[in-house]
Order: C-alpha cells, then structure tokens, then sequence
C-alpha cells in the first residue's frame, strides 16, 4: 500500500495519479510551518485531539507533495478554492497550474492524490456502522436493494464502498456535495467499480473514470479521474513527513522536497 520512494518527490508522468498515504500518528508540531494561516486557524477550532492530527497531518502532506511539484515551498504554496456553483472562495482547493490535487482522510488513514493534466478525486473513509436513514439519503434504489441484500456483516463495507466511490466521482468533479450523492449510480460493492448513471442536468460532459484503492485495514478509499483515465501508484507520505520533521528540528526551517535531479517539476 505504502510501496514506492521514501525519499525525494518523484516527478509526475502523464496519466498517472501518484496516491500519498500517511497516518494521524505522523501529525507533529513542526508540521504546522507547512500550514497557511487558515489551516492553522481550522485546526485550532478542532477540539478533539484526532481530528486535529488527522487535519495537520492531511493538510501538511498535501502542501508538500504539491510544493514539490511545482517548485515552490509548502509553506508557500498557494491553494484557491472557487464554488462551481456560485463562484464564491470555497469549494475544490486548487494550485496553479495543470496539477490536479485532492485529499482525504477518516479513521486513521489520510491519502493525498496528484496527478498532471487531470481532474481527479480521493476519497478514504473508515469502516464503520451506519444509519439506515443516511443509506437513504446518499443510496439510489437500486443500490439500497443490493445493500440490504448483503449478509448483515457485510453491510457497513458495503456502504462505505458505495460512499468512497460517489464522493471520490463528486470531488473529480468539483462538485462535492452540491450534487447529491443519491443522483449517482454505481456498480456494487463487489464489482469492478464504474460509474452507471447520473440523474439531474449536472452530470459532466466528459467520461468518469473510477478506481478502488487499498486503504489498509479497517478502510476503504475511491479515486476518480474526469476525462482521461489514470495509473493509481502508491507512495510513502509517512516517511516523506517523517523526513520533513527531521530536517525542521535540525535546521529550524523547512526544505522541500525536490524531483529527482533528473526530472524537472510540473510547469505552472
């Protein structure tokens, strides 16, 4: 899950998504220089202690990952957001340039995605029980007979595979949950993941493409990709957040890390 360099950013190769994967236990307090204000701010509103590990440690792994693609400092990296629906600033967070970035995290898992020249989505949630009434709320018909088809142990996997997979499509899109997740149908939990239909005037105009991840124990994860399809590749966002912290303590300032010597970072 985890397999790939422990060491400097590789550079991006077209048509692949690299997929970052760390842990709450890699949240440190160096962390927070990676941080713009608003992330510290946010997290400093987060009450309980996992919640806040979870946000450093997503928001630190993805401003690093993206900062060594472009050739920029994390703690200069700029990120916007703008509302597809109303314009306002919130919505997908978005660097410059071609590089597509999402990130995700839930239970103990935290993944970041990039990838060059694609819109794409990432979404990990834990495995857990669920309310009948939220599988109504998010679950098209055809999906809430398969769920309550399944063997009753089987039910909270299956619903968060229906959930990774839906959020996953609707973060590619930029949509979130603007769009409500019940106008998506999806292929069951058990099958190859493929997007079946999309009810109401949003649906996009180019092709969806859908991947399930290994998210380890206890989890399951999504990625989706809008127009071209992409080469999912896993990598070590423990260790690369690890060597971050070392470096900070023994220097007092963060150094990012760079694409291999020989490759060059994405242009802006």
């Amino acid at each position: 899950m985890t397999a790939g360099t422990a060491g400097p950013v590789p550079a991006l190769r077209p048509g692949t998504c690299q997929l970052w994967w760390a842990s709450a236990r890699d949240a440190h307090p160096l962390l927070r220089g990676l941080l713009d204000d608003a992330a510290r701010e946010r997290a400093d509103r987060l009450r309980q202690p996992a919640a806040r590990a979870l946000h450093l440690t997503a928001h630190a792994l993805a401003r690093t990952v993206a900062g060594a693609h472009l050739g920029v400092s994390a703690g200069k990296l700029e990120l916007t957001a703008t509302c597809k629906r109303c314009g306002g600033p919130h919505g997908k967070p978005r660097p410059r340039g071609p590089l597509g970035l999402s990130w995700s995290h839930s239970g103990d898992r935290v993944v970041v995605a990039v990838a060059v020249g694609a819109e794409i989505g990432v979404d990990v949630e834990r495995i857990a029980p669920f309310a009948g009434e939220t599988a109504d709320r998010v679950l098209c018909g055809p999906e809430r007979a398969v769920l309550a088809g399944l063997p009753e142990p089987h039910r909270p996997a299956g619903f968060v595979r229906y959930w990774t997979r839906k959020e996953a499509l609707l973060k590619a899109t930029g949509d979130g949950l603007s769009v409500p997740p019940e106008l998506l149908h999806v292929t069951a939990p058990d099958a190859r993941p493929r997007l079946l239909s999309w009810s109401g005037p949003a649906r996009p105009g180019l092709p969806l493409h859908l991947y399930d991840l290994d998210a380890g124990a206890g989890h399951l994860a999504a990625l989706a990709s809008l127009g071209a399809p992409v080469r999912p590749v896993p990598f070590d966002g423990s260790a690369l957040l690890a060597a971050a912290v070392a470096e900070a303590a023994a220097s007092g300032t963060f150094r990012d890390p760079t694409p291999f010597p020989q490759e060059r970072p994405v242009a802006p």
